[in-house]
């Protein structure tokens, strides 16, 4: 699956710098951040659309770290 991922990443409708597929960047949260972004979430309701927007976000990320660990970074 990690392949499927990865080739999918780099389809001809995404740039290619160099001619090469390259993972983007992650963004890089402080701890304050973190906690300010937790809290925002236990405010909202549990039936809130944004939920499953943050464990959608949450997916990207794990597979962004499989990009990069695959590229070697």
């Amino acid at each position: 699956m990690l392949c499927v991922l990865l080739v999918a990443g780099c389809s001809s409708s995404r740039p290619i710098a160099g001619g090469v597929c390259r993972c983007p960047t992650p963004v890089a949260y402080d701890d304050a951040t973190i906690k300010k972004i937790t809290q925002a979430l236990r405010e909202l309701p549990p039936d809130n659309v944004l939920h499953q927007a943050m464990d959608d976000y949450e997916d990207e990320r794990y597979d962004l770290r499989a990009c990069l660990a695959a590229a070697g970074h």
